[in-house]
């Protein structure tokens, strides 16, 4: 494909020697990297930015995460990310190909700042996006540089090979909490580590529905007994029993009918359990790691962990009400994250914001010092969970995992992998594990009718996710 013609008069306006270097249309930098051999340090990505006085083009390599405090602290200027489609719109609006930025600033007339990680060898070939989605521009080093001749040179970018992506197993517990900051967070953001060590107390109403789960049986009356005194739990389980996403066309005149009819008494149990634990956290609502996208997330998760487990044969005695549960509460460690540090958390979002290429553990490592399933697990421990939902908590991102209750881990992490396809969570990719889905029984095929199923009710689920977010912003933890 022939370059934009913005790219293509610039370049030729500079006389700078360069080729071209065509690839399969939507890979991503780093997969033609791969694919072609080339040194991930020297292939360049964007980032744009904004504050009062305008945009900027913050320009580093592929193998780099963007950080926020060097950046502000170079420029002096407290700036913001601008949202995915934001940057789409920028450059489409320019010509260039959906996801395709060309780090050429000049020819969008804006500022730029650039990684000083990028001052390589006169002879070193650079290479950037071309902004046509199937074209790489090959540039000596001492002519890319000269084509960035006004261009700001900073450091403000990390190697993610230095956060170092082994992680001890040991147990999370508040001795070591501290250590593992140390490890992995700058000094800046050290401070205040310590008092993740002071869990968040669990609320009556989540206590009462804990208890609950210790029963052999559990009756509606069982539910309703807790319900009925709290008007805004008994308003979630109407709001819940109108949802489209349970198809049901007859008049729901009562809390009763709701649970019996509808909802049933595991699924309300679940939901109602979810909605009192999120309540003793507060953490914003927008970002990619807000409430909004966390229960949007959680809900899809849990639905589709609900498909896949009909799937299953009874031999495997999986219990579906934890493993939606699972599903449901697998990434509870952002909450606390977000709660104890709200200021660490804010500037999480604003690194995943610009950093959606790097997997989101090492962020959370870099930024926050810990990694959501460990407190998660942690946090479900100290509340005396099941052990089948503590394991699909500690265990969803591995794929190999062979521990007890690894079943319902496995399920989690196969419906983030499908999830994947509908561009919600933070998943890597959307390869789905062999040894999980053997260990289970489960087919591409049948997990991709799974997917299918879940998607085919988004509206519902998109407006269930938003009532829980809801119900977290509005009631106070107790």
């Amino acid at each position: 494909m022939n370059l934009p013609e913005i790219v293509q008069n610039y370049l030729d306006q500079r006389q700078l020697p360069y080729r071209t270097i065509t690839y399969p249309a939507n890979e991503t930098l780093a997969q033609v990297a791969t694919r072609l051999e080339l040194p991930i340090g020297r292939v360049m990505r964007v980032v744009l930015l904004k504050d009062q006085s305008g945009l900027i083009m913050a320009i580093l390599p592929s193998s780099h995460i963007l950080d926020f405090s060097l950046l502000c602290r170079a420029l002096q200027r407290d700036l913001e990310p601008l949202h995915g489609a934001q940057t789409a719109s920028f450059f489409q609006n320019q010509g260039c190909k959906a996801g395709s930025y060309p780090p050429l600033p000049q020819a969008f007339g804006v500022s730029a700042l650039v990684d000083d990680s990028l001052l390589v060898a006169d002879e070193d070939e650079i290479y950037f996006d071309g902004g046509s989605g199937d074209t790489l521009i090959g540039m000596r080093g001492v002519d890319f540089h000269s084509l960035l001749d006004e261009a700001r040179w900073e450091h403000f970018a990390i190697p993610i090979s230095d956060l170092d992506s082994l992680l001890n197993q040991q147990a999370i517990t508040p001795k070591n909490l501290a250590s593992i900051s140390n490890r992995y967070t700058p000094m800046g953001l050290q401070e205040g580590i310590e008092s993740i060590t002071e869990l968040p107390i669990m609320s009556q109403t989540t206590r009462q529905i804990l208890l609950l789960r210790t029963y052999e049986t559990i009756s509606t009356r069982d539910i309703l007994s807790i319900v009925s005194h709290d008007p805004s739990l008994a308003a979630q389980v109407m709001y819940w029993a109108h949802s489209p996403l349970y198809s049901h066309l007859d008049a729901i005149d009562s809390l009763q009918t709701a649970i019996d009819r509808v909802l049933g008494v595991d699924n309300t149990l679940n939901l109602l359990l979810g909605s009192s634990m999120s309540q003793t956290f507060r953490i914003p609502a927008d970002g990619p790691a807000g409430l909004q996208a966390f229960w949007r997330h959680s809900i899809y998760c849990a639905s589709l962990v609900n498909e896949l487990v009909k799937l299953l044969p009874e031999s495997m005695d999986i219990k579906p009400g934890l493993a939606y549960l699972g599903g449901l509460l697998h990434n509870f460690g952002c909450l606390v994250l977000g709660h104890v540090f709200p200021a660490r958390f804010f500037l999480f979002n604003r690194f995943l914001a610009v950093n959606r290429h790097v997997p989101i553990k090492m962020v959370e490592r870099y930024v926050l010092g810990a990694e959501h399933w460990q407190i998660g697990a942690w946090l479900m421990q100290a509340w005396s969970m099941p052990e089948e939902v503590i394991a699909a908590v500690r265990w969803h991102h591995h794929e190999d995992c062979t521990q007890p209750h690894a079943a319902y881990s496995n399920l989690v992490l196969i419906a983030n992998r499908l999830l994947h396809h509908l561009g919600i969570g933070h998943e890597e990719n959307d390869r789905l594990p062999a040894l999980a889905m053997l260990t289970l029984g489960i087919s591409r095929d049948q997990a991709m009718v799974a997917l299918a199923h879940v998607q085919e009710n988004a509206q519902a689920l998109d407006s269930l996710s938003g009532a829980l977010q809801l119900s977290s912003e509005n009631q106070d933890g107790v």
